[in-house]
């Protein structure tokens, strides 16, 4: 099994204005907040036009905030750029893949790009953890579904997961929020 993930970071922002932001940007992307349980996410491609779209918002840690989506895609369907612009602030959306090996991120400010880049090459894997340690990017390889699971079967709002299989089960740290929104009536058109 390959460890595969993508993570949207927002620097020096509250975990509430993130949280009002990004059910904002759902909102334009016509994506309403459920309470509904049990939702299998769908992966589409791209991720914008998921019928269901679940977050975790991770606390904040070293000055950033993680938002997780369900499934591992590497294509964030506009939440970086969307949520930078949005919030005013500096976002980073960072992805790993030991499949491809290789990893990248892209920096937005006011959801503009500032600055790009990643590594594609026997070595990716220690330049990944290089950069993960000097941003000091929290949450490295947390997966949403393993939050969702963690949050336990009470959870309002739980797509995917709805248990961890095996004896591990994730400690997850106080504050942590599950956010899953849906897209009302017909698919879109493709």
């Amino acid at each position: 099994m390959a460890f595969e993930f993508g993570t949207v970071y927002i620097r020096d922002v509250s975990q509430s204005d993130v949280r009002d932001a990004l059910v904002q940007l759902m909102r334009e992307n016509e994506h309403l907040p459920t309470e509904e349980r049990g939702l299998e996410p769908m992966p589409e491609n791209p991720t914008a036009g998921k019928p269901v779209r679940s977050f975790a918002l991770m606390p904040a840690q070293d000055g950033w905030i993680a938002v997780l989506e369900d499934g591992h895609s590497d294509d964030d369907g506009g939440l970086a750029d969307g949520l930078s612009e949005l919030l005013s602030a500096e976002t980073m959306h960072f992805t790993y893949s030991d499949d491809a090996c290789t990893w990248s991120f892209v920096k937005y400010w006011d959801g503009q790009p500032l600055e790009a880049g990643g590594r594609h090459d026997v070595d990716f894997d220690a330049a990944a953890l290089e950069f993960v340690r000097s941003h000091a990017l929290p949450y490295f390889g947390v997966y949403y579904e393993e939050v969702a699971a963690s949050m336990g079967e009470d959870a309002p709002a739980l797509a995917g997961s709805l248990r961890v299989v095996g004896d591990i089960i994730p400690k997850l740290p106080i504050g942590t929020q599950v956010l899953t929104f849906r897209r009302p009536g017909k698919p879109l058109p493709r």
